[in-house]
């Protein structure tokens, strides 16, 4: 599969355009991101980020709500969005040969939000319900708290959405200020991949972007040095405990970053991985059994996630540390280490094949390393990495100053579970 990628930035606004380039494919994937998410919000403006992507959805001056995905999905093409705490991308997908609408769509979106007054309290009321859903979903509330005990009176443990309390503070002044910081073309990046050129989208773009000011970068705050946290969530009359364990981690830059990736592989991100097959296959613990990273600019989490019986918890609280503390102690065998990375190398290769992940991945690298970055060189740089710098990070990570416990369950749990946190290490 033969890819061309090119890079150019935009005179006057600054904005950066990046095109993958992909003649066999017939569609086409476009994302419009800006470089501010939850992470630059203040504890007054907690959620505000999100609440600003919601509303460029309810229509420009010349687009309704209902022209904007009306016009995107009569083009067979679908349209959608997200906010995290580093950025918040709008993306449509659509046929190659309906480029230009398309583009056309987007840019009117990001750069004319009329933030009508009504809208706003229409959409804080579907926010409020959107707050609801995710407190009323075990696994998901999970998500806040464990960041919650991370870092606390921080950015980075504020729920992205906001809460009941911060949305109802967010008002139209604030929010249009909010706007004209964030969606400048010193932080915007738009990327492009399908069955396009450059050029194609260079020229459709200039006529596009004339009202995107050039602005400066929004700060962010520095992550605080990791410390140990805890956090319980008391839920009567639940059938299972969800429990999250966590240790601080190495940020998106860190040069042990390959190393961590493949650890949480080989810990629990696949049904091959030790804690699917020891909690899972040989004790019958629980369904559900995963880990994850979380990464950023200059910190991140490593976190395990269970669910099951809350009776199970102690039992299986004790499988989890003896697993840690063999990742600790002893260096993977070639063979594990080999697999892992196949598996992770091979995902990747897959998803890429895919116009959105092509979009997605140069998103990604200019807004978290300021340059496209080609995957062979990632994919080079996890096959290098060694069973004995696993083991070694594992030794760095999996220890009581760098622990994060965070659970949702019955009452009488956590008394157990704060024990179990003291006496790690």
């Amino acid at each position: 599969m033969s890819l061309h990628t090119h890079l150019t930035t935009l005179s006057p606004s600054g904005a950066r355009v990046a095109t993958t380039e992909m003649p066999h494919m017939q569609s086409v994937a476009i994302g419009f991101w800006t470089s501010t998410g939850s992470r630059q919000e203040t504890p007054a403006l907690n959620g505000m980020a999100h609440f600003v992507e919601h509303l460029l959805f309810k229509g420009t001056a010349g687009r309704s709500a209902e022209d904007i995905s009306r016009q995107v999905e009569r083009l067979g093409g679908s349209i959608d969005a997200f906010t995290t705490e580093d950025h918040t991308a709008y993306h449509v997908k659509g046929p190659a040969d309906q480029l230009e609408p398309l583009l056309a769509v987007l840019a009117d979106l990001y750069q004319h939000p009329r933030f009508d007054a009504a809208d706003l309290e229409n959409e804080r009321s579907v926010i409020h319900e959107e707050i609801a859903m995710v407190r009323d979903q075990p696994s998901q509330a999970l998500e806040d708290l464990i960041s919650a005990a991370a870092w606390p009176d921080h950015p980075l443990g504020r729920p992205i959405t906001g809460t009941a309390e911060s949305l109802d503070g967010l008002d139209r002044d604030a929010m249009e200020m909010f706007y004209r910081s964030a969606y400048t073309g010193a932080q915007t990046v738009i990327t492009v991949a399908g069955r396009v050129t450059h050029e194609q989208v260079l020229g459709h773009l200039e006529g596009l972007l004339a009202h995107l000011a050039p602005g400066a970068a929004m700060p962010i705050v520095a992550a605080p040095q990791p410390t140990p946290g805890f956090a319980f969530a008391a839920r009567e009359n639940i059938e299972q405990a969800h429990v999250a364990v966590g240790f601080h981690a190495c940020g998106r830059h860190h040069p042990e970053r390959y190393a961590q990736k493949l650890l949480n592989v080989l810990l629990g991100e696949n049904m091959s991985s030790r804690l699917f097959q020891e909690l899972r296959e040989r004790e019958g613990l629980c369904y559900e059994i995963q880990s994850d990273l979380m990464s950023f600019e200059d910190t991140g989490l490593l976190h395990v996630y269970v669910a099951l019986d809350p009776a199970e918890v102690p039992r299986a609280l004790a499988v989890l540390r003896r697993v840690l503390g063999e990742f600790a102690s002893r260096a993977p065998s070639a063979r594990d280490l080999d697999e892992a990375k196949s598996y992770v190398i091979g995902q990747s290769r897959i998803a890429l094949e895919n116009t959105s992940t092509q979009m997605m991945w140069a998103g990604d690298c200019l807004l978290s390393f300021d340059h496209l970055i080609d995957a062979e060189t990632v994919h080079e740089r996890l096959a290098a990495v060694s069973p004995e710098e696993v083991r070694a990070l594992a030794g760095r990570l999996f220890c009581a100053d760098q622990l994060v416990t965070a659970a949702v369950g019955p009452p009488k749990m956590e008394s157990g579970l704060r024990d179990w946190h003291g006496d790690f290490g």
